[in-house]
C-alpha cells in the first residue's frame, strides 16, 4: 500500500487509528472545530480526534430536537455528529471536548449534557465546555488565554500528567512539522500547473486529523518524496469557499466538470494549518497566541478581516473562479457570502453561489449542472 492509499484509507476509516489507541491502552480525546489546542492533547497523552459527520448517514431522524427550549440546530454535519454520538459510533471516545464556536456546535454540548442528566445510562463521553470569545481584541484575548489554561489543567486532571514545557514543545515540534508538510501540498496544488487535486488533497489534510501526526508525518514524507512524479493537471483554477467540508461530495463533483481546486478557505482545507507555532519561547505562551491569532473563520468579528483573507487566498492561488458553498441553515456563513463575492468580483474573479446546499447531495446531476455551466462560463 502506498503511502497516499494509507493516508486516503485514514480518511475514510476515520475511527482506525484511534481505536487502534485505545486497544493498546490509550485514550482518546474527541473534539470539534479547529480552535481547541491539539499541541495541549499531544502534551497530556491523549489521542485528538475531530469528530465529522456523515453525509450518507441517517441525520433526518435528528429533526428539530428540542431541549430546554432550545430548537437543536439541523445544520448538517453537526446533526450528523449527534445522530452518530447518540447512535454509539462514538462510543470509545474517553472525553468530548466542545468549543463555544458556531451556534450549533454551542448547542450540541447543551443537548448532550441535557441527555446525559436525563438518560444517566446512555454512554457519553466526560464532556468539557471550552468557551471564548469571537474577536481578537485585546480584551478578548486576555479572557481566551485563561480559558485555555483552564482547559490545560483539566487536561491534567483526567490524565494524572503534567503538561510540562519539555512535553508541550515536543507536540508543538510535530505539529509545527504537520503544518509544514501540508504547506509543501498546498504549495503543489497552486503551482501554475498543479501537481495534486482538490479531491485528494482533502483527504491528505482531513487525515492528519484521524490519525496521530507522528504516523501522518512520516507518511507525508514518504507521499511527498515522489512529486516529481506527480502528475500535471490541466482545467479552470477554482477557489472554494464556505461552510465546513469533512467530506469529498463537492470536490468530486467540480473537479468532473473540468476544473481543479486549487484552494479553499476551510477548516477542512487549508485554512486548519495556516500559521506554525513559536518554538522559541515559552511554549504555553506560544500554543495560545497561536490559536488567539491563527487564520480568522466565519464565526469572528470583524467581517473585514475574513473578506481580506478570502481575497488574500484566491489571488495567491492564481483562480480564475470562485464557488461558495453553504450548506442549509448556515446562517453565520452565509452572512458574510455577499461582500466576499463583491470584493472577488471587484479583482476579476467571477463566482458561483450555491446556497441552501443539503449536506447530503442527492441530486449530483443538477449541482454538476451548474458547475459545469460556471466553468464553461470562465473558459469562454
Amino acid at each position: 500500500m502506498s503511502a497516499f492509499e494509507e493516508l486516503q484509507k485514514h480518511y475514510l476509516e476515520r475511527d482506525l487509528a484511534a481505536q487502534q489507541w485505545k486497544k493498546s491502552g490509550g485514550k482518546v480525546a474527541g473534539y470539534l472545530c479547529n480552535n481547541v489546542p491539539e499541541e495541549f492533547l499531544l502534551a497530556a497523552g491523549l489521542f485528538p480526534l475531530r469528530l465529522s459527520g456523515d453525509p450518507q448517514g441517517d441525520t433526518e431522524k435528528i429533526g428539530n430536537y428540542s431541549e430546554q427550549g432550545n430548537v437543536f440546530s439541523r445544520e448538517g454535519f453537526v446533526a450528523s455528529i449527534l445522530h452518530m454520538i447518540l447512535q454509539g459510533k462514538y462510543d470509545y471516545l474517553d472525553y468530548l471536548i466542545i468549543p463555544h464556536a458556531r451556534d450549533s456546535v454551542h448547542r450540541l454540548y447543551t443537548t448532550l449534557s441535557y441527555r446525559q442528566e436525563t438518560e444517566p445510562d446512555l454512554k457519553l463521553p466526560e464532556l468539557y465546555y471550552l468557551d471564548n470569545l469571537h474577536t481578537k481584541f485585546y480584551s478578548a484575548g486576555i479572557y481566551n488565554c485563561e480559558r485555555w489554561l483552564e482547559l490545560k489543567k483539566q487536561l491534567e486532571k483526567w490524565t494524572g500528567q503534567k503538561i510540562t514545557d519539555e512535553k508541550l514543545s515536543q507536540a508543538i515540534a510535530v505539529t509545527n512539522e504537520n503544518k509544514s508538510l501540508l504547506t509543501k501540498v498546498a504549495d503543489l496544488r497552486v503551482a501554475d500547473r498543479p501537481r495534486i487535486s482538490g479531491f485528494d488533497a482533502l483527504q491528505i489534510i482531513g487525515s492528519s486529523m484521524f490519525m496521530h501526526k507522528k504516523e501522518h508525518n512520516k507518511l507525508l514524507r514518504e507521499y511527498l518524496s515522489g512529486e516529481g512524479d506527480f502528475p500535471e493537471r490541466d482545467g479552470i483554477r477554482l477557489f472554494v469557499e464556505g461552510s465546513p467540508l469533512d467530506n469529498l461530495q463537492l470536490y468530486e463533483i467540480i473537479e468532473s466538470c473540468g476544473a481543479t481546486v486549487v484552494a479553499e478557505d476551510n477548516c477542512w482545507g487549508n485554512r486548519s494549518f495556516d500559521g506554525p507555532i513559536d518554538e522559541t519561547g515559552d511554549p504555553v505562551e506560544a500554543v495560545i497566541d497561536r490559536y488567539n491569532n491563527k487564520a480568522p473563520c466565519a464565526r469572528m468579528y470583524p467581517i473585514g478581516e475574513r473578506i481580506e483573507y478570502c481575497l488574500q487566498n484566491a489571488r495567491a492561488a492564481k483562480v480564475q473562479g470562485a464557488i461558495f458553498h453553504v450548506n442549509r441553515f448556515d446562517e453565520m456563513q452565509a452572512w458574510e457570502v455577499p461582500d466576499e463575492m463583491k470584493v472577488l468580483k471587484e479583482n476579476g474573479i467571477p463566482s458561483l453561489y450555491l446556497k441552501d446546499q443539503p449536506y447530503r447531495i442527492d441530486d449530483t446531476e443538477a449541482l454538476r449542472a451548474r458547475i459545469s455551466e460556471f466553468v464553461k462560463g470562465i473558459s469562454r
